[in-house]
């Protein structure tokens, strides 16, 4: 089909930048010798080390409450009210709690269930705990009630799990007052 020369010429072309392509760029532009290659590799431990130092371990959220009609409308222009943050202390608690309705008074909870620390949101409705590894059940206060309008279907309010070196994101959402 091609003559001779034609074929060699389509070889060269393709084999070429196949040959030329696998040239290691990096060695063109910086020399290397034994001591750089391990400051490098030194620098990146280094990076390394500073990142897991850096990566804390627990639970980040938010709290926010969502008052009024939210139910979704036809022809009507109307938006619906958007969740507020919520300034309040959020309760931490270690495992499942049973669930008898969307909240705990105070004193039911300390007596119960087993209390592992107390944190406050800020003026956003943020928080950040910092917990070991496990299972925790989070409520949110609000006067001597606590708050969670998440259940798992076991029955229990829901709880997140705390893994090495991760931070679980929740969001704690009173819908008290609000129509669905």
């Amino acid at each position: 089909m091609f003559s001779l020369p034609i074929r060699l010429l389509i070889v060269t072309i393709l084999v070429l930048p196949l040959v030329f392509g696998c040239a290691n760029p990096k060695s063109f532009a910086t020399p290397q010798d034994s001591n750089s290659a391990n400051v490098q590799t030194e620098t990146q431990q280094g990076q390394t080390q500073e990142k897991s130092q850096r990566k804390t371990q627990g639970v980040s959220g938010t709290v926010t409450r969502v008052t009024g009609n939210q139910m979704p409308t036809i022809g009507e222009n109307r938006q619906r009210s958007k969740p507020q943050p919520v300034k309040t202390s959020v309760w931490v608690f270690s495992g499942r709690i049973p669930a008898k309705g969307t909240s705990l008074s105070i004193t039911e909870a300390k007596q119960n269930f087993k209390l592992v620390t107390q944190v406050r949101t800020d003026k956003n409705g943020k928080f950040f705990v910092k917990l070991p590894t496990g299972e925790y059940t989070i409520f949110a206060q609000y006067g001597n009630d606590l708050y969670l309008n998440s259940f798992l279907g076991d029955g229990s309010f829901k709880t997140v799990q705390v893994t090495e070196g991760e931070v679980t994101e929740t969001r704690l959402v009173n819908s008290e007052n609000a129509s669905f």
